[in-house]
């Protein structure tokens, strides 16, 4: 999709959160549409719509995108910019396995986990972060430059929930449906709370 392409998946977004019932003041549901469109946009506005439609009659709540994308399959291949790392096969796999999982995991009693006292708390694929801002690198099964992210443990992962916890107990006067897709997007890209995303450190 294109720059182009946003006022027809923002309309169709709308109607999809009509469908489920979830109502945002405009600002926030035009901010859940970009986010979703960032993320989907690696692919052509009519598979876009039509995953949309699958989601519609298989998903009974809103989809997150990890559900979209599943409906989308594979994205169309292109060639990586010279200037970009390409993730290596591994990488790209965590990066599907994180999505599908809702970027979520079960806890880890590890040692770090264990001495920041985060080992009954689930485990969170976060961004990397490098000296000069957060890491990107090419996808090449999806076809696209992304955030290359990792599974924080231990201080890293305390941090994050700090800032989750935080985030949370400012938004209690949030409409409950805002509050559950808040919540089902997580640390998707482009999700700002506050001054930084939940996945993003600081």
């Amino acid at each position: 999709m294109t720059e182009l392409d946003f006022a027809t998946f923002a309309t169709a977004f709308a109607r999809m959160l009509s469908a489920y019932r979830v109502k945002l003041k405009p600002v926030q549901a035009d901010e859940l549409a970009r986010t979703y469109y960032r993320v989907l946009d690696a692919y052509e506005l009519d598979a876009v719509l039509a995953a949309g439609r699958a989601c519609l009659g298989r998903c009974k709540r809103f989809p997150v995108v990890a559900d979209w994308l599943d409906a989308l399959g594979p994205a169309t291949h292109a060639p990586a910019p010279q200037d970009a790392r390409q993730m290596s096969a591994t990488e790209v796999d965590e990066q599907e396995h994180a999505a599908r999982l809702g970027y979520n995991d079960e806890p880890c009693a590890c040692m770090p986990c264990v001495r920041a006292g985060v080992s009954a708390r689930s485990l969170r694929f976060v961004p990397t972060e490098l000296p000069d801002g957060y890491e990107r690198a090419f996808n090449a099964r999806s076809g696209r430059v992304e955030l290359v992210g990792h599974w924080a443990h231990g201080a890293e992962l305390a941090r994050w929930y700090v800032a989750r916890d935080k985030f949370f107990a400012s938004s209690k006067g949030a409409p409950a449906p805002l509050a559950r897709v808040l919540a089902l997007v997580g640390v998707v890209e482009g999700v700002i709370v506050g001054e930084r995303e939940p996945g993003m450190e600081g």
